[in-house]
């Protein structure tokens, strides 16, 4: 840890005088000084690191007494991120891969959700608790929580860190970003992971929001048709281009015993025992 800060150190360095800056690096006694650094930053993670790794060499700002600001070295969006990049490349949140995910691409910076002196939130040096943080931007997500059917995740009982990874590439299989069954839903939902003897194919070749709504719903279930047989059809019928059965002759969907296609075919997402899904 120390080797690698103090090269990171001698590299800004050279960096700035390349530029023909001439400030200089002063070390965190210099800092202190001025600036309180004990708690609660002594409880952060960043509490080892030398103030000028992320704030950059700070004679000129000390001379002058504070007049000379000095704050994140590059004061870009894409310049933060790459400090941050810098010793964040690793570990399992594949942090390296923001700059693809769709945060990134937002130009969202690291400080727009997390804080670097203090720790308000208990986890990850977040500005405040995961929920208000994302549902912050996220206001479309926050009012299919507030539909009839959803996840439970204005109560309390998940986060938004449950199914998803702020950092990541989505397009990485990676724990919690994927919809498909094989990662994010069958966390919970292990009953409908398999493999199944017989599967049913949209669950493996579209994900389960081929069906059901990720956030919330007025459909029981969080299916995105208010009736069953509805949303089968879309699938099940004479449409040209799907590969998919037809119901047979004696389903007469214009009776309701035929409307509610589950009734008969249980095993919706897959069955051990039989191709029709029926047990």
């Amino acid at each position: 840890m120390t080797i690698t800060i103090s090269l990171l150190l001698l590299l800004w360095s050279a960096s700035i005088q390349e530029e023909g800056e001439k400030a200089e690096l002063v070390g965190r006694e210099m800092c202190v000084v001025c600036h309180d650094l004990t708690d609660p930053f002594q409880k952060t993670p960043h509490a080892p690191v030398e103030c000028e790794v992320c704030h950059g060499p700070g004679s000129l700002h000390a001379e002058s007494g504070g007049a000379e600001s000095i704050s994140l070295r590059g004061g870009v969006v894409s310049s933060t991120v790459k400090m941050c990049l810098s010793c964040h490349a690793m570990g399992e949140e594949q942090v390296a891969d923001y700059v693809r995910s769709p945060h990134g691409k937002s130009q969202v910076s690291c400080l727009d959700c997390h804080q670097m002196h203090q720790d308000k939130s208990g986890f990850g040096l977040l500005k405040m608790a995961t929920l208000p943080l994302c549902t912050n931007c996220h206001k479309s997500a926050e009012a299919e929580f507030r539909q009839p059917y959803h996840h439970p995740v204005l109560e309390g009982g998940m986060s938004c860190l449950d199914c998803h990874s702020p950092h990541s590439d989505p397009r990485r299989s990676v724990r919690r970003l994927e919809v498909t069954p094989q990662y994010g839903c069958v966390s919970c939902h292990a009953d409908k992971r398999g493999p199944f003897a017989f599967e049913h194919p949209p669950g493996k070749t579209n994900g389960c929001q081929e069906c059901h709504t990720a956030h919330g719903a007025f459909n029981s279930m969080l299916l995105i048709r208010s009736e069953v047989h509805q949303l089968c059809l879309e699938c099940h019928s004479l449409t040209p281009g799907l590969a998919t059965s037809q119901p047979p002759s004696f389903h007469d969907i214009r009776s309701s015993r035929y409307r509610n296609c589950t009734v008969c075919h249980r095993e919706i997402h897959g069955s051990y025992m039989d191709p029709t899904l029926t047990r």
